[in-house]
């Protein structure tokens, strides 16, 4: 039997799940810190929104997703998702593959920028209940404040980015944040970046926003470098969807990095 070596191993597919679009803002800032890695990222629309789930639901689609990307061999999974993340848990149970959080490397950005030490996060009903953002800004000597905003989840997911309608939502929901006058604003829910404009508008340009995108490309660098993990080959994205995929194609078209048109699985 001839064994994989490490060498064998880099060449080998990230996996990369959201249990929507929003996950896409990571991967295309992924994909252009990796060009020479194959991605396959699962949108598990079938799902969404993981928000408004119990911990036990989203513990389990983790799981399940977990195992579908260790048949396809990957030599790492981003958890593109928030509210997933802080379920990681359920995924290095079931395999010593390196599995990577967005909370922590998004969390330490935002630590690093802030100058007056307050912090706004936005994010999920679930994830926000969570603690888990709470916990690590507040250890770190961090004021903040997380806002639940699920709502922006379901426009991002179903209606055009441009729509009016949702500078009014936002607008709205983030007014009760206006007087904590942070200077970091992080988007707790890889969706909410889409909304960025629309923030902008509503608390002024002397907020800074921190996405979890890069952060988390530049921590699955270094880890993959240490590991000796890094590709030389050829890169290249599969997307695939658990919900419909004509639906899928149509909310993720502002996603312009080159791919395979979404396809349909189950993962059940």
């Amino acid at each position: 039997m001839s064994m994989i070596t490490l060498c064998d191993a880099a060449k080998n597919p990230i996996g990369v799940f959201d249990s929507g679009v929003g996950g896409l803002t990571v991967l295309e800032k992924l994909s252009k810190k990796f060009p020479r890695e194959k991605f396959i990222y699962i949108a598990d629309q079938g799902h969404c929104p993981y928000g408004t789930k119990t911990p036990d639901e989203i513990a389990t689609r983790v799981e399940k997703i977990t195992h579908y990307f260790l048949k396809r061999g990957v030599k790492a999974i981003v958890i593109a998702c928030n509210t997933a993340s802080v379920h990681i848990d359920a995924a290095k149970k079931i395999t010593d593959v390196p599995i990577i959080s967005v909370i922590q490397p998004t969390c330490a950005t935002a630590v690093a920028i802030t100058e007056n030490k307050k912090v706004v996060v936005l994010a999920t009903k679930s994830t926000a209940n969570s603690g888990v953002y709470q916990n690590i800004l507040k250890s770190a000597g961090i004021e903040n404040i997380v806002l639940p905003c699920g709502e922006f989840v379901e426009f991002v997911e179903t209606r055009e980015l441009d729509d009016e309608s949702g500078a009014k939502m936002v607008e709205e929901r983030l007014a009760p944040i206006k007087s904590f006058n942070a200077d970091v604003v992080v988007h707790g829910c890889t969706h909410f970046s889409l909304l960025q404009g629309f923030m902008q508008k509503t608390l002024g340009c002397g907020v800074k926003f921190v996405s979890c995108g890069e952060p988390t490309a530049e921590y699955l660098f270094n880890l993959l470098s240490e590991k000796g993990l890094l590709s030389d080959g050829d890169g290249g994205i599969e997307i695939y969807t658990t919900g419909d995929e004509i639906k899928a194609r149509r909310s993720m078209k502002w996603f312009l990095t080159p791919h395979k048109e979404a396809e349909k699985i189950y993962i059940e």
